[in-house]
């Protein structure tokens, strides 16, 4: 019982231990969560087999999370050798919480003994059944995967992507959809993978409602992975930048979505920079923590994007330009909020204070107050501030607070 009640916890803790071993697998948060999200299911299958007694060769079961993990593996080319070292070395530090809540259990050195021996002889005949079903599971899916047209589409949308030569029409009709026209690429992703929801229904509503506000009923939807997928939107005619500012989607649909958008440019050499630049919106709202709901578009982050290329860089360049005025209490917070109100209105005290419906002396105190955290006066290094406020929200240390930074909040 201890074993399932904790599985989330010892899922989490295995994770840690696969990624210290396996990096390149596990190299950015989704892929965590996916892996984490197939350990617990397993754990939490082996519990039931423990707990019944049933043998582990006829009884184990590949849950939703393992069976997607397998074929998503298959599906990206992710060899079948790194997949089973995944799956081993999950065992290996699954196991060792296994004994931990063993020795809790046990009465004696030789209950332990015992209890010990057959429930590792249990766990490496659940696993073995296990990594068998995983082989035909991604041997199958690989086979299904090579002989589709899913597979064509991912390798000329790759080719794309890398910069590579390829004729438009050729292109056109393997993709089924034509290259020459605007596109805007989209990129829609989860935070978490939850047990029974299909992640790539609802990734896709959001999808959808992006493409019809912006007049494209078909869009091309290539997944790239259990948590996110890519899609182009495109058109014939140019896409105005007053309709890219107002999209939204139906949280309702899409719950825990949040998406990223590129620019529209025509054209391969379009196809690929939107992608490029939705990855950098993407990038920059993971960092700021923006919330599910949200579509952040590349031409609202790119300086962020730009300055953040290098993160460490940025936040000595941030911690350097602000100092005291980079702090985060909220007082502080106030302050900085103020100055970039102020610098934004050409340094007008008046409009300042409209902006932030308060009395100009509030203003003129404020601003006497960051200068003196600042050291210098706000004629000094003026363009570097402006910058460093607009990046303080990205490059801080932690992004899930609750309270959003002094740069995204109203100073009033």
């Amino acid at each position: 019982a201890e074993l399932a009640e904790r599985a989330r916890e010892i899922s989490a803790a295995v994770n840690d231990y696969t990624r210290a071993r396996l990096s390149d697998l596990l190299a950015d948060e989704q892929a965590l969560e996916v892996n984490r999200a197939s350990t617990e299911a397993s754990i939490l299958d082996f519990a039931q087999v423990l707990s019944s007694g049933d043998d582990p060769l006829a009884a184990v079961q590949l849950q939703s999370p393992t069976l997607d993990y397998a074929r998503d593996g298959a599906q990206h080319g992710i060899p079948l050798t790194t997949l089973m070292r995944s799956y081993r070395l999950a065992h290996a530090a699954s196991a060792t919480h296994f004994t931990a809540i063993l020795q809790n259990h046990a009465s004696n050195a030789e209950e332990l003994h015992l209890a010990s021996e057959l429930g590792s002889a249990w766990m490496f005949a659940y696993v073995d059944a296990a990594l068998c079903l995983v082989e035909e599971v991604y041997t199958a899916e690989r086979d299904r995967w090579l002989r589709s047209a899913a597979a064509s589409q991912a390798e000329t949308i790759a080719t794309i992507l890398a910069g590579e030569p390829i004729d438009t029409d050729v292109a056109t009709r393997r993709l089924r959809h034509d290259v020459r026209r605007v596109h805007v690429a989209a990129i829609a992703w989860l935070e978490s993978h939850e047990e029974g929801r299909n992640t790539q229904a609802v990734l896709e509503a959001a999808i959808r409602d992006i493409a019809s506000a912006i007049g494209n009923q078909k869009p091309l939807v290539h997944p790239l992975g259990i948590l996110s997928t890519a899609a182009w939107i495109s058109s014939h005619s140019p896409i105005p930048s007053k309709v890219l500012d107002e999209l939204r989607f139906r949280t309702a649909n899409a719950p825990g979505v949040r998406v990223a958008i590129g620019e529209p440019a025509p054209g391969i050499g379009g196809f690929r920079s939107s992608y490029v630049e939705a990855v950098e919106a993407q990038r920059v709202a993971r960092l700021a923590g923006r919330a599910a709901g949200s579509v952040t578009r590349y031409d609202n982050v790119s300086l962020r994007a730009i300055a953040t290329a290098n993160l460490d860089q940025a936040r000595d360049f941030v911690r350097r330009e602000l100092g005291p005025l980079g702090e985060m209490d909220e007082t502080t917070r106030r302050l900085a909020a103020t100055v970039r109100a102020y610098l934004d209105e050409n340094c007008s005290r008046g409009r300042t204070a409209k902006r932030l419906h308060v009395h100009d002396n509030t203003v003129a105190y404020r601003i006497r107050q960051a200068e003196e955290l600042l050291g210098r006066s706000l004629e000094r290094r003026t363009l570097e501030l402006r910058v460093a406020l607009a990046l303080a929200d990205v490059v801080a240390e932690s992004s899930d607070s609750a309270t959003p930074p002094a740069s995204l909040r109203p100073a009033n």
